[in-house]
């Protein structure tokens, strides 16, 4: 049986703050996305799946469906103001219908949480994949230009040269041309900073090296007053991507270098750190711990309602 994906926008009356020490941060949903599992794992038919397993039941599973939730997070700092990754956007011609033209109030999660538009000093993009750039820019009738008029928007060297590079075309052909009204716009503005990997970009926040996903995918880690969080991007889709830790998505540009960083990620996460996937449902963190089969489990941490 296909199933149908199915979208719904994600209302601002249930925002949560999650704190790592002296650093805030705030899951910011666009949308709701539920999926056919063979959508991102075509093979997934073949698996030794445990239907009983915490990975196949809701939150995380629905009606069969897998809930990949998309958005971005809100990271304030002492110092700093700080988005990570952007969703989907507003008003842009995608060939997916669930994300094309959309009209979400998505901006509306900063005004409720206090937070102008120009506080955002800085983006960092995981990856350029279409769902986590689509809010960097804004059409102001005109053109698109940047949606944070104060922020500099960081990508690596890797990613940008491979996403306008013919090795793409085939991928921008499935996703839409997004590199076309989401980044270039930026460097049009010269707001767009190419950075090293490993960016240290202030005393709690610095990137890691993690390609694999695509050429140029990295980690965000925010570190605290002893406490760790690292912000995952892509890396684990889904929980069945702990579960069975070996396993890529369809989407992935290199699958064997994905599953390296993956596990190298998952077995380097302390057991008070917290990982914030960017797909998990409500953009919940949560704690990772080893289970008997090779796998890891999933402690969620839901933080305080703001």
């Amino acid at each position: 049986m296909t199933i149908r994906p199915t979208v719904r926008p994600r209302k601002s009356d249930d925002l949560r703050c999650i704190r790592i020490g002296a650093v805030d941060v705030y899951p910011l949903v666009q949308l709701h996305y539920r999926v056919d599992p063979a959508r991102f794992f075509p093979h997934v038919a073949e698996w030794p799946l445990d239907r009983d397993g915490w990975y196949w039941h809701e939150p995380y599973i629905e009606s069969g469906a897998l809930v990949i939730d998309m958005g971005g997070f809100l990271v304030r700092t002492p110092d700093r103001t700080i988005l990570i990754d952007a969703g989907i956007g507003n008003g842009k011609t995608r060939p997916n219908p669930n994300f094309d033209s959309r009209d979400d109030a998505w901006l509306a999660h900063f005004t409720h949480l206090g937070v102008s538009l120009e506080d955002v000093d800085t983006v960092l993009f995981t990856h350029l994949h279409v769902d986590h750039v689509g809010f960097a820019t804004t059409w102001d009738g005109q053109r698109w230009a940047p949606t944070f008029p104060n922020a500099t928007y960081h990508t690596t060297a890797a990613e940008l040269d491979y996403w306008t590079s013919p090795a793409a075309r085939s991928e921008m052909d499935r996703l839409g041309d997004y590199i076309s009204d989401s980044i270039l716009p930026l460097a049009e503005a010269g707001v767009l900073e190419i950075s090293p990997p490993d960016l240290v970009l202030s005393p709690h926040v610095r990137l890691l090296p993690a390609p694999g996903h695509t050429p140029g995918n990295v980690c965000v880690e925010v570190r605290s007053e002893g406490r760790r969080a690292v912000f995952a991007g892509d890396m684990i889709h889904h929980p069945l991507q702990l579960a069975f830790p070996h396993r890529s998505t369809d989407y992935c540009i290199d699958e064997d270098g994905a599953t390296t960083a993956r596990e190298h990620l998952l077995r380097g996460l302390g057991a008070d750190d917290l990982l914030f996937p960017a797909h998990f449902p409500d953009s919940i963190p949560g704690r990772v711990r080893p289970g008997a089969d090779g796998g890891f489990h999933y402690d969620p941490e839901h933080g305080e309602r703001v």
